[in-house]
């Protein structure tokens, strides 16, 4: 991202997600913005169509739940602040994302208090005057007497601020819906409240009827209580996204060039490649770096979501973000603050962040039908009790409360609120969602697919074994340091695994010679200057030790790989390695199972050494020899069948198969996260983490249908109720105020899994 927040669009990083959830790629470059101001996902929308109608711009996508939104645009023809200037007017304060733009959903919520306060304590007045007073004046007959209309003027007067100050986001947001031609919940409730408070003005002008400067007041007071406590639950959603947005630190010491010994404090944007830092205990790493000095202990728990910290010494990798709580640290800086892995991370989160996958897309577009919907229904409503009964100010009245009861709000919250939490609890514990359609799609697996090496297994070979030739007379160990002597100049996995297992120093050993494929071999001056071959068999030369040769056969058939020593075209032993399983796979595996999900091993390894992993880990289907098309193939074919699959791999060899499959998942790897090209990233290596996710997305669709059905079940209820007079237009702000909370609350459920 540049220093506009714009990003050129030529990578699955920058596709689209059209509404049946396919990927589309469209010219130009992204922008990506935060918005503010927004009270409903009609708002968003409202938005929407007006960066929508800016020439340049070809796509414009705004979250309500996460005030994130994005737009691609034309270049050459179109620059992004000015676009979003065009919100201004319409009370929506949107920008690029900066440090700057992160800051105001404090002022904001503190607003939205205060304009609570204004309409409570001033509503609280008219209705206490409504009962003492006017109530029984009313009932009395005396509509025109002075006492009637002087307390008509006063609680015009008070009704007034409650109305046009505590009720002003309302209004503000009714009159955005109108400019960009659509309808809202804000439109609803003003036409209902503007209506009654007209009204209620020219009987009070005229004396000529009831005011209902109550019904005014208090609909505002009700509406405003739930919006403020809408805010909080929209914070308590976004929490943990934002824990891992503010991360990064301010500043951090560089050393002096001038004198070796001090250390300056700097900002941290202003470090470079290159320069040397200094991070004491408590503090938090302000760029990637390598260390150079010390020893310490890191908690990355914000950052991967592994609770312990982490041990790193000279030469690992801290992370930017990440805290060193014991020992300080001098580090090589690697990489600035703008391409730290937290910086990709906090790049990509956001990115998802204003995104929005089908369900919710389909749901802002049902609720905006449903404003529409609602505003004719008031009007038939009004135009019926009309023509019945001959009463404008009981037509205006129940059309006032079918305005009010109806709840698209509930409607437009029902799924961002839930999907905003999933991703904060997905983030925190180590899983970053690069696309929001995966908290859909998660809950349909019924297969997920595992890659073996780097996924199932560590990826690391080490050593499980080593057997002597007894005509040698060398110990295990001896035999061990004489293969590591030749194999210390070879970089070769095997050949690593050989010299870390090895006791050093090492033997010293010259004329290193390698034969690809094959083997190595090197003269070793303290064995008798003989040469000594490590690798094959067919390279070292062949046992005459039939023990030796069925134990050879033994470990070969257990999976492991099988690396010969020898001289003299004898085999004097032989060491046997192996990839560890990853110490959760079996853990994830049996949770899988009791999710009902089938687990499946596709790798290239051959297939005796496929099957030991498989054995091991109780993995009854697996499938071993299998290049990266053939596992391509393997997918495409069970989806075929109408099995929904998960393909888990190492982002690199399996990209066909993570491609092919309904639900991608790269296993934890490098630092360079915004290359990945799945729909998942495990920022760990615990597998645990699939069945997790997978569960969490399956409570998420829950609470979205619990939503949804029942703002549906209230609006069907009520809405009748309001058309036939039952519910007074009080009572209908209330019950609509309470239809939003409940909604937000279910949501807010989902920070309670574990």
């Amino acid at each position: 991202m540049n220093d506009q927040g714009a990003a050129p669009t030529a990578s699955r990083n920058n596709r689209g997600t059209s509404g049946n959830g396919r990927r589309t790629i469209y010219a130009g470059k992204t922008a990506r913005f935060s918005i503010k101001g927004m009270h409903c996902a009609g708002c968003a929308g409202a938005a929407e169509r007006v960066l929508r109608s800016v020439p340049g711009i070809k796509v414009a996508d705004i979250s309500f739940a996460a005030e994130r939104g994005f737009i691609r645009y034309d270049p050459a023809s179109l620059d992004p602040t000015s676009a979003l200037k065009r919100l201004g007017p319409l009370g929506f304060q949107a920008q690029l994302l900066t440090t700057e733009g992160e800051k105001g959903e404090e002022r904001r919520t503190q607003r939205t208090l205060i304009q609570l306060i204004t309409a409570f304590a001033f509503g609280m007045q008219v209705m206490l005057l409504y009962l003492v007073q006017l109530y029984p004046l009313y009932a009395a007959g005396e509509i025109g007497s002075p006492d009637v209309r002087k307390m008509q003027y006063l609680v015009w007067a008070l009704s007034t601020p409650a109305l046009f100050y505590g009720g002003i986001t309302i209004l503000r947001g009714a009159w955005r819906a109108l400019r960009a031609r659509t309808a809202t919940m804000d439109t609803l409730v003003s036409l209902g409240t503007l209506s009654a408070y007209g009204y209620s003005v020219y009987m009070t002008v005229t004396g000529a009827g009831e005011t209902y400067f109550d019904s005014v007041s208090m609909i505002i007071t009700f509406i405003m209580i739930g919006r403020y406590l809408e805010t909080l639950g929209g914070t308590q959603a976004r929490k943990e996204i934002r824990s891992l947005l503010k991360l990064q630190p301010d500043t951090g010491r560089r050393r002096n060039t001038d004198a070796a010994n001090e250390w300056q404090e700097v900002p941290a944007v202003s470090l470079r490649a290159g320069d040397t830092i200094l991070i004491k205990p408590g503090e938090r790493v302000p760029v990637d770096g390598n260390i150079l000095e010390g020893r310490a202990a890191l908690d990355e728990s914000l950052l991967t979501g592994e609770s312990m910290p982490a041990a790193k010494s000279v030469g690992q990798t801290v992370f930017a973000g990440t805290v060193v709580t014991d020992q300080a640290l001098i580090c090589r800086v690697l990489n600035p603050v703008g391409n730290t892995r937290l910086a990709q991370i906090t790049a990509l989160v956001d990115r998802t962040l204003s995104s929005k996958p089908p369900i919710q897309r389909l749901a802002d577009r049902a609720a905006a039908y449903f404003a529409f919907g609602i505003l004719a229904v008031a009007v038939c409503t009004g135009i019926g009790w009309w023509f019945f009964q001959q009463s404008l100010p009981r037509a205006l009245l129940s059309a006032v409360a079918v305005l009010v009861v109806a709840c698209p709000c509930a409607l437009g919250l029902a799924t961002p609120l839930s999907l905003a939490v999933s991703l904060g609890r997905a983030t925190r514990r180590g899983i970053l969602v690069r696309n929001p359609v995966a908290l859909e799609t998660s809950a349909t697996v019924q297969k997920v697919v595992f890659d073996k090496t780097g996924t199932l297994t560590c990826g690391q070979m080490r050593l499980s074994s080593a057997t002597v030739e007894p005509s040698t007379g060398l110990s295990e160990e001896e035999l061990l340091r004489l293969a590591a002597a030749v194999e210390q100049f070879s970089e070769h996995p095997l050949a690593k695994a050989i010299v870390a297992a090895a006791a050093h120093p090492l033997p010293t050993a010259k004329d290193f010679i390698t034969t690809p494929g094959r083997g190595a071999s090197a003269v070793v001056e303290s064995y008798g200057g003989r040469r000594i071959d490590v690798g094959s068999s067919e390279y070292v030369g062949d046992s005459q030790e039939a023990k030796l040769l069925s134990s050879a056969r033994e470990q070969a058939a257990l999976g492991k790989s099988v690396v010969w020593i020898g001289w003299e075209g004898k085999a004097a032993g032989f060491f046997s390695f192996r990839d560890e399983p990853n110490e959760t796979a079996a853990e994830a595996i049996q949770w899988l199972r009791r999710e009902r999900i089938d687990p499946v091993l596709v790798s290239g390894d051959n297939e005796t050494t496929v099957a030991a992993i498989a054995r091991e880990l109780d993995l009854q289907q697996y499938k071993g020899g299998s290049p990266p098309e053939h596992k391509a193939d393997y997918v495409r074919k069970l989806q075929s069948r109408g099995v929904k699959i998960a393909m888990i791999g190492d982002g690199i060899n399996d990209a066909p198969a993570l491609a092919q499959a309904d639900l991608s998942i790269t296993a934890a790897g490098g630092t360079d996260v915004a290359g990945e090209s799945s729909d998942l990233v495990l920022l760990r290596p615990d597998l645990t983490l699939i069945p997790w996710f997978i569960n969490l997305s399956r409570r998420t669709r829950r609470i979205i249908l619990q939503n949804l059905g029942w703002a549906l079940a209230y609006n069907l209820v009520t809405i009748p109720l309001a058309v036939i007079g039952l519910i007074t237009p009080v009572i209908a702000a209330l019950t609509m105020s309470v239809s939003s909370l409940l909604v937000v609350s279910n949501s807010l459920r989902l920070r309670r899994i574990s």
